[in-house]
């Protein structure tokens, strides 16, 4: 299974990435039955290794969620920030 990171929309040399209906759904599969706990230790090990190679980008990071704050009900955005601000 892929990682987090393969959903970059642009990668290092500005290319574009498509990512299929396919690769969506295998995603989920393989996330949905998580508990928070498994989704927490994946995303920080996805931030840790993004970290490593210098491709860790906060604030693309944070404009996203900012982006999502008018979909997303109060208490998930507020969620998301703290988490977001965990991963600085």
């Amino acid at each position: 299974m892929g990682r987090l990171s393969d959903f970059e929309i642009n990668n290092k040399n500005n290319q574009s990435k498509k990512v299929s209906e396919q690769d969506l759904r295998d995603k989920f599969d393989y996330y949905k039955n998580m508990n928070q706990q498994q989704l927490n230790s994946e995303l920080f090990s996805e931030v840790a290794r993004q970290k490593a190679n210098g491709t860790f980008d906060f604030n693309k990071l944070s404009q996203m969620v900012e982006s999502l704050r008018g979909s997303l009900p109060e208490q998930d955005y507020n969620n998301i920030k703290r988490i977001l601000e965990s991963l600085r």
